[in-house]
């Protein structure tokens, strides 16, 4: 009997280079992942090598065995065939077989950054944005002095960056070097290893 590999997405959805191309053009309004993939939230980022290059929500999930996957399947995940997909499914998780269970996650609303979103710009995020990954951050435990926990809380709160670093007791600088190292770890984080780099 198949295990079945059971994981949680974040807010960050990492992609190979060539797929998240596909998904920011319209091509690819799909992506499918290994296991039952339950995201904790509908609104995603979408990630390639530490960068950020847009965003989009998820508007369904389908859980469905490799052997069940369809050509139409096929062409939503932005291949011309159901073969063509297995060959690209078989290259990221070489032991997949035809009981495995995947996740096919619908995007839609995808927005394209009009430039990636490096982890060191992440200081320059409308408030809202910066308050949401510092949520994260708290939520995750990435905040390890006393100093950055309020850093963040200020963050989560809505204040700006230079506010926050100021009634942190930190410098702007300083400030911005927590951020950095916390959004670095939390990218890795919040994406299941085995299928972070997945189209």
């Amino acid at each position: 009997m198949t295990e079945v590999s059971r994981l949680r997405l974040g807010k960050f959805l990492n992609f190979k280079r060539k797929y998240l191309e596909r998904v920011l053009r319209g091509e690819k309004t799909t992506t499918i992942r290994r296991g039952i993939v339950t995201p904790s939230k509908d609104h995603v980022y979408l990630a390639c090598e530490g960068k950020v290059l847009g965003e989009a929500r998820i508007s369904s999930l389908r859980f469905v065995k490799i052997k069940d996957l369809t050509d139409a399947d096929a062409k939503r995940d932005g291949f011309e065939s159901r073969d063509e997909l297995l060959k690209a499914l078989r290259e990221i998780y070489p032991d997949i077989s035809q009981e495995d269970w995947v996740t096919v996650i619908a995007l839609e609303g995808v927005t394209r950054y009009s430039k990636p979103l490096a982890v060191e710009d992440l200081q320059g995020l409308p408030s809202e944005r910066l308050a949401e990954v510092s949520r994260l951050i708290l939520a995750h435990g990435l905040a390890t002095t006393l100093e950055e926990k309020r850093l963040f809380a200020l963050l989560s709160l809505g204040y700006r960056l230079d506010d926050a670093a100021r009634q942190a007791g930190m410098s702007r600088s300083e400030a911005k070097r927590v951020l950095r190292r916390a959004v670095s770890v939390l990218l890795k984080r919040e994406v299941p290893s085995d299928g972070g780099q997945k189209g």
